[in-house]
């Protein structure tokens, strides 16, 4: 069997809706997607889904995204949703679509406190907003760097 060339995923960026796409089943397109290099995990073995993300979302920092609880852990940065075809990628059936959709819809403002993450849904505004408070005024995008002084 061939591989597509076209592939059918659900995208999740920090602060935004879920959202169906196609795109590209190539290496770098899927590295456009995440922004770096990939890492594919699989929480829904049974389901036949993987999980791919930037490889270095927690090391560069990226924002905070999505609660993952079956790993225990937050996703760092935009990632994606697709299908698992053994040798390659594959696209998301349309029951599977809609489940991702679904149960990544929300954006999550995401709170590192002593007992482990908070995630707290929100619409896009209420995160943007709040990235903006805590930012010092900046957009969510652009976090305050160490070496700079916040207002």
């Amino acid at each position: 069997m061939s591989k597509p060339v076209k592939i059918r995923v659900v995208i999740v960026e920090p602060g935004q809706y879920a959202r169906e796409a196609e795109i590209d089943n190539t290496l770098e397109a899927e590295q456009a997607v995440v922004g770096g290099l990939i890492d594919v995990i699989c929480p829904w073995l049974d389901d036949k889904a993987c999980l791919i993300l930037n490889d270095e979302g927690k090391i560069i920092p990226l924002e905070p995204n999505r609660d993952l609880p079956e790993y225990e852990d937050v996703v760092f940065g935009t990632f994606f949703i697709c299908g698992d075809g053994g040798e390659d990628f594959c696209s998301l059936t349309d029951e599977q679509v809609k489940r991702y959709l679904k149960r990544f819809r929300q954006p999550e403002v995401i709170f590192d406190t002593p007992a482990g993450f908070l995630c707290v849904a929100c619409s896009p505004q209420g995160y943007k907003r709040y990235m903006e408070a805590v930012n010092g005024g900046k957009g969510p995008n652009q976090p305050n760097r160490k070496d700079e002084p916040s207002r």
